[in-house]
């Protein structure tokens, strides 16, 4: 420490010639000052230019030693001030006494000049210590407010920019379903449209991820567990990257061992979300040879984990790509992180690993990486499963709604959303099937409209850009006339669940789905829809973005076609030979066109399964 800084000792005595044998000891090392009277003490201990350290008599006139340590103990300001009492060498109970007042330590006359400047320098160590740990202590009060704040912006942006991304997104997806669907267009009108839809589907995966990066972050993610058909989960999400795959001429498998159960009770949501994730990887990575996903009961890259209470089902993502070096391979896991590859492809948001090691360690496993660098990468997980009865198992129909049954009453839905894309996209698939509809642009308004028409659903967009959406749902739901009206949130943020679900009775998030729709109705008002006969779709996901129904093609369409072509297409089926299938489809359309091309759709889309089911039929 240099002369400007050095300590400052206040000595307080009233024998001069004390005063002089603890100053000669001290001067040189440390700024020192003196006083012969307890209240001169005071004054100077509590000024600005307050001491670091006092040495006091216990013996002092007028106000004791003792006495003076308690008056600065009790303020604030002085109290923090270590006090070391000057007591003569017998007086045991001083040095007790001196101690229960606050007093950090003593020195003993006659002095003894090592003994004096050893205590001295310690309790300045000692403060020193204290105030630096203070210090930290402040500055990381302060750190962690400047980062709840930060984390605040950051969660008032991601549900600003969620909204602003989610909204026209919303219209995009929606009206793309509505042509999609519309089959007085022509077949490359509707082409287009799920063109538009993929595009759509892809942007909204990458603010997904975004989102469930910050849900993750703020504990906000919960397992959602249901009995699925673990089989078919993963031929269906093999069957979405296989075309891509035969585009770079990749070989791609799905293997699993005998005693892999069909039916698990587990999060399938979560657990199709990392297998894409993997799969993903792969196929974008791999220029060339294989990918094989293989799922056992047993996995030998997790040695260690054994748990006799659950089952453990083991996956492993295997792609012949580049591989990733070791030095990149400790940082896979880290959001917003690529590998060198990655960012030369300037694909995804980084996010997907992190996202999925989250995913898998929610579900009580965990997910690791080997690789050689040129000959392949291995990506394996495991997670924690329940068995299934089969007979519990239920699986999505992905059914088209066409209308509402008859004899039922009139039922009136209130469409409530600033923006007029998004009433109109409602109105759109909801006036078709039969239902009443009513729309406004704010909360003041909506209130008024369900005062008169008496709205038995009312869907309301809640987020935070709605004109006093939250305020008149609370109001309409206060009123006890209301008591068979149900208010759905529609929101495109995330972050606003729990608050809407406290005000309404359920939750719909943006972008949405038709079925989605109309699910949520059916939940709460009970109504009756007709359907059109469709076929059951055990790879459907929910959001009825994979809508095969029968009129696709059915067996009396089939059996129209000549003999010729018909044996050799179920061979081609029987088979799953996807060439010579479009061969002899291109020979169909010649013939009949809306049939060859109902039939190509299958064949794109691999739906060998439903083929051979129409042929059994013959």
């Amino acid at each position: 420490m240099s002369k400007q800084q050095k300590y400052s000792v206040l000595i307080v005595d009233d024998m001069a010639i004390n005063l002089q044998i603890l100053t000669g000891f001290l001067k040189s090392d440390y700024r020192v000052r003196v006083s012969t009277s307890g209240k001169k003490a005071l004054e100077i201990a509590s000024s600005d230019n307050m001491p670091d350290l006092i040495l006091l008599d216990v013996v002092m006139p007028e106000i004791n030693g003792f006495d003076i340590c308690r008056i600065l103990k009790a303020d604030e300001k002085t109290k923090e001030i270590p006090v070391i009492f000057i007591t003569v060498l017998a007086d045991i109970e001083d040095k007790v006494k001196g101690f229960a007042v606050g007093g950090a330590d003593y020195v003993t006359k006659p002095f003894q000049q090592d003994e004096v400047t050893a205590r001295v320098r310690t309790h300045l160590k000692i403060q020193h210590q204290k105030k630096l740990l203070q210090q930290q202590a402040l500055e990381l009060a302060e750190a962690r407010n400047t980062a709840e704040k930060a984390n605040k912006a950051k969660s008032i942006f991601l549900a600003n920019m969620s909204h602003e991304l989610r909204s026209p997104l919303n219209t995009i997806l929606g009206f793309s379903q509505l042509m999609a669907n519309a089959r007085e267009l022509p077949s490359e009108f509707r082409e287009n449209a799920e063109i538009i839809s993929r595009s759509g589907e892809h942007l909204l995966n990458l603010i997904n991820d975004v989102l469930d990066m910050s849900k993750i972050e703020a504990g906000r993610v919960t397992l959602n567990e249901q009995i699925f058909d673990l089989h078919y989960l993963i031929n269906d999400i093999v069957s979405m990257f296989r075309l891509k795959a035969e585009e770079k001429n990749l070989q791609l498998l799905a293997e699993w061992s005998d005693d892999v159960p069909r039916y698990v009770r587990s999060d399938e949501i979560k657990l199709r979300q990392i297998l894409i994730n993997l799969l993903s990887n792969a196929v974008k990575f791999t220029l060339k040879g294989r990918i094989c996903l293989r799922v056992s009961m047993i996995n030998n890259l997790f040695p260690d984990m054994v748990n006799l209470d659950s089952q453990n089902l083991f996956f492993e993502v295997e792609d012949t790509g580049p591989g990733i070096s070791e030095e990149e391979s400790g940082s896979l896991f880290k959001a917003f992180v690529q590998t060198k590859t990655g960012k030369g492809l300037q694909q995804g948001t980084g996010l997907g690993l992190p996202i999925s090691k989250k995913f898998v360690q929610l579900m009580g496993g965990d997910i690791k990486v080997v690789s050689k660098a040129g000959i392949n990468t291995i990506f394996s997980f495991y997670i924690k499963v329940k068995n299934a009865d089969p007979s519990f198992y239920r699986p999505v129909s992905c059914t088209r709604i066409t209308g509402l049954k008859p004899g039922q009453p009139e039922y009136r839905i209130l469409v409530v959303d600033q923006d007029p894309d998004n009433r109109r996209l409602l109105k759109s698939f909801l006036k078709p099937i039969g239902f009443k509809i009513q729309e406004s642009e704010n909360g003041e308004k909506a209130v008024e409209i369900w005062k008169h028409w008496k709205p038995c659903l009312i869907l309301m967009e809640t987020s935070i850009q709605a004109a006093g959406c939250f305020d008149a749902a609370r109001k309409i739901k206060s009123s006890q006339k209301l008591k068979n009206t149900v208010i759905i949130a529609m929101t495109t943020s995330s972050f606003e669940e729990k608050q809407a679900m406290e005000t309404c009775d359920d939750f719909l998030g943006k972008p949405f789905y038709e079925n989605e729709i109309f699910e949520l109705i059916k939940k709460h008002i009970n109504v009756k829809y007709i359907y059109q006969e469709n076929i059951i779709d055990n790879s459907c996901t929910g959001n009825g973005s994979r809508i095969i129904d029968s009129e696709t093609i059915d067996s009396l369409t089939l059996k129209k076609l000549p003999r010729h072509l018909l044996d050799p297409l179920k061979k081609a089926a029987d088979e799953t030979d996807p060439e010579e299938a479009e061969r002899i489809i291109s020979l169909i359309i010649e013939q009949d066109a809306l049939s060859g091309r109902k039939l190509a759709k299958l064949v794109q889309n691999f739906r060998f399964d439903i083929l051979q089911k129409i042929f059994e039929e013959i």
